[in-house]
């Protein structure tokens, strides 16, 4: 009698009965002492009703074989219970998942930078990287290390604000504004010299006189466009007199500049021959943990390592995995082409230009001569570099003007001795 107090909290049955004379199947309950609930007829051959999951096979033997009962919904604490045990994998799984989403929530899964200019993102994520943050990365407790770094590496950044917003770590910067420095007011008289000595391939002076042609040797320091004028007024009042005048002298002159570049190459190159023995290892990375059984493994003196990645996401988690392949090799060494040499000397002479070169130089001629030396091979490299080589230079005109009163004094005690001369 405990136990059909609490039948229908413990565990209850919605049934649906079908039928002829319902109601005998009710009575025949209330004689037994069996509790229903929630009776509903929904026609005069079909009721639904709830029974206590204890009184569900003594309502069945009380109707008898007259009437059919189909179970259309279970409930109460114990078949919650036993649902829950049933479906333990799933909860399991449930409970895994919002851990999964926990831990990936510690790891950055994308970096955005905003407020950048003149500074490319290559260099910035660059930075970042170095610093300790990027993709797949533990997030830092404080990102004041990778604020400094950002300070030390880039002197025009005057601004640092990085921020979490989930798994996106967003970067803001600001640069200081360029300063351009302070040119020559267009009114102060300047000639165009040469700033590298070199051969004249085309001169465009846009103010001032030309004094050189193309096809014409210039040395450091020869002028190249002159800021000075000489003529003659058309103010008969001022007589013959020529006079000089001065302007800020701008243009362009192109040059052949002779550049010699020296490289010492090995003169011997170095190649990995298979042997045919080989074995697999696997890489795996999750978050900061790694796992590289082919380091363990590897037995080899010389081989050579090839990676295929078969899985590499971000999200939910960081997680890589990789299959490698380790195969034994022997190193052996032979004497290396002019073709290999020319390669690794174009490839050098390139990396040359990009860290020297101003926009707008070139290349124009290049010869090389290799000469064997011990162990190495030395190879002399000559360019013929198209460079604008004018620069500007202030002229000094009280100098010139000295110059030129000088001249003319000299000029007028030679008239003035003739003239006695004449005289006697």
């Amino acid at each position: 009698m405990k136990w059909k107090r609490f039948g229908f909290l413990r565990h209850y049955r919605k049934i649906k009965i079908e039928g002829f004379n319902l109601s005998n199947v009710v009575n025949k309950c209330i004689g037994r002492g069996i509790s229903l609930r929630h009776l509903r007829w929904k026609t005069p051959l079909e009721s639904t009703v709830e029974v206590s999951g204890e009184q569900y096979d003594e309502l069945k033997r009380a109707a008898g074989n007259s009437y059919r009962f189909t179970v259309i919904g279970e409930g109460g604490a114990f078949f919650l219970f036993k649902s829950m045990k049933a479906n333990t994998a799933a909860i399991t799984g449930a409970f895994l998942l919002g851990a999964l989403i926990f831990y990936q929530s510690i790891f950055v899964a994308e970096i955005r930078i905003d407020g950048y200019s003149s500074i490319s993102e290559e260099n910035l994520h660059r930075t970042l990287a170095e610093a300790g943050l990027y993709e797949g990365v533990r997030k830092p407790e404080d990102y004041g290390a990778v604020k400094e770094a950002l300070y030390d590496e880039f002197d025009n950044i005057t601004w640092v604000s990085i921020f979490e917003n989930g798994q996106l770590v967003e970067v803001q910067i600001a640069e200081a504004a360029e300063t351009e420095e302070a040119k020559m007011s267009d009114e102060t008289p300047t000639d165009i010299v040469a700033g590298a000595s070199g051969t004249v391939e085309t001169i465009l002076p846009l103010t001032g006189n030309a004094c050189v042609k193309k096809g014409d040797y210039v040395s450091e320091g020869d002028l190249l466009i002159s800021g000075t004028y000489e003529y003659q007024s058309t103010d008969y009042s001022r007589g013959d007199e020529i006079f000089t005048m001065y302007s800020h002298a701008d243009g362009q002159v192109i040059a052949k500049v002779p550049l010699r570049l020296t490289y010492y190459l090995e003169k011997n190159e170095r190649k990995l021959e298979k042997t045919g023995s080989s074995f697999w290892g696997i890489y795996i990375k999750i978050g900061d943990a790694e796992i590289d059984t082919a380091v363990k493994m590897n037995r080899y003196e010389v081989s050579e390592r090839s990676e295929r990645t078969v899985l590499d996401i971000v999200r939910p988690i960081p997680v890589t995995i990789s299959f490698i392949k380790i195969e034994e090799a022997i190193a052996k060494e032979s004497r290396q082409s002019e073709e290999n040499l020319q390669k690794v000397v174009d490839a050098a002479v390139r990396q040359y230009a990009r860290e020297n070169f101003d926009d707008g130089e070139s290349i124009s001629t290049q010869s090389v001569e290799y000469t064997d030396e011990a162990g190495v091979i030395r190879a002399e490299v000559m360019l013929e570099v198209l460079q604008d080589i004018g620069v500007e230079q202030e002229i000094d005109v009280k100098e010139d003007e000295d110059e030129a009163e000088s001249g003319e004094k000299d000029g007028n005690d030679e008239k003035n001795d003739e003239e006695v001369q004449a005289g006697e």
